[in-house]
């Protein structure tokens, strides 16, 4: 072997040895600063059709109308949390979901009201249990609650949190839908002003 040929070998081991975990790093660091701006109300809110579910969610205790300023993101309840690359698939099909739907809106306008009747559906359990995991060992002055989270937790109860706090993250979301779109009136609206 002539020293060219090595000199030349060395050179491309250390480029590779340097390159690759730069590229790497940095192919990380965007994913993850990608995920996490996506992730915030100001994001999703850039759509005109989810103003109304944000303001909602400002001035539910989930939205940091709280003692201690605690923000639930929309992603931590809006999507699985059961893998990074089932977050992540979730989190590109609904987006691109979401898009389509924007998109489409002047001319098929979803009848929110109705579709908060299926809101297990887009809202994970594991948003709640990450921030309240002691309610499994919790005692209550409430015996309904305290029964129903018991029942909960021993897996007799199929249902989902939502199931039972319906308007949990969304304090007023019924009369904020009202507010922003003209189709959804409060005469289609069961009993109840959607406070939780």
């Amino acid at each position: 072997m002539n020293k060219r040929w090595i000199r030349r070998l060395l050179v491309t081991l250390i480029a590779i040895a340097v390159i690759v975990p730069v590229v790497m790093a940095t192919g990380w660091i965007g994913t993850e600063a990608m995920v996490e701006n996506t992730s915030e109300a100001e994001f999703c809110t850039s759509c005109h059709t989810m103003e109304p579910f944000a303001r909602a969610h400002e001035q539910d205790v989930h939205g940091g109308n709280n003692l201690g300023g605690v923000v639930a993101n929309c992603t931590d309840c809006h999507l699985p949390h059961d893998g990074a690359a089932q977050h992540l698939f979730a989190k590109a099909t609904t987006g691109v979901r979401d898009a389509v739907a924007q998109a489409i809106y002047p001319f098929h306008k979803p009848d929110w009201i109705a579709g908060l009747e299926d809101r297990a559906e887009y809202v994970y359990d594991f948003g709640c249990l990450s921030c309240h995991a002691a309610l499994k060992d919790a005692t209550s002055d409430d015996p309904a609650a305290l029964a129903a989270h018991k029942a909960y937790f021993g897996g007799d109860v199929g249902e989902g949190c939502v199931s039972c706090h319906e308007n949990v993250g969304h304090k007023t979301l019924r009369v904020m839908l009202d507010d922003h779109f003209d189709e959804v009136s409060l005469s289609k609206m069961p009993e109840g002003n959607g406070e939780a």
